[in-house]
């Protein structure tokens, strides 16, 4: 399972997961690109994210997702992790979608209730959006 809704009174919450780091925060990109509706890979960018820990990375990567697809109005569909850094927290990314107007909004990604977490199983990113 890449990732799942959880119940939440206002807002969107998810739990996304991973056997790695970088591939739990692509499934927490594929759960918030769920929202905002389907798009093609017609356009690609590149940029770093860095942080403190891994719940200011994993929040600062979406949060940075979002504000490009607003800027430059485009739906996002996919995002890969090129290079990850743990001790450093910094990561670089790239990402792939097309210009045209999501199905619903994204207001914001928020720090509410972050966990980021690795057990026996893997990595779980848990984040809530403000829709």
């Amino acid at each position: 399972m890449e990732y799942k809704f959880l119940e939440h009174t206002a807002d969107v919450m998810f739990e996304s997961y991973g056997k790695s780091y970088e591939e739990a925060l692509e499934n927490a990109a594929k759960a918030m690109f769920s929202i905002l509706g389907n798009a093609k890979e017609k356009e690609h960018f590149q940029f770093s994210v860095s942080a403190h820990d891994l719940e200011e990375l994993s929040v600062q990567t979406l949060a940075d997702l979002l504000a490009y697809a607003d800027t430059h109005e485009i739906v996002l569909s996919r995002m890969k992790v090129l290079k990850f850094d743990r001790k450093a927290c910094l990561l670089e990314i790239e990402a792939w979608g097309e210009k045209k107007r999501p199905r619903d909004a994204v207001k914001a990604v928020t720090y509410h209730e972050i966990m980021v977490k690795e057990d026996e199983k893997g990595w779980t990113i848990r984040m809530i959006l403000d829709v």
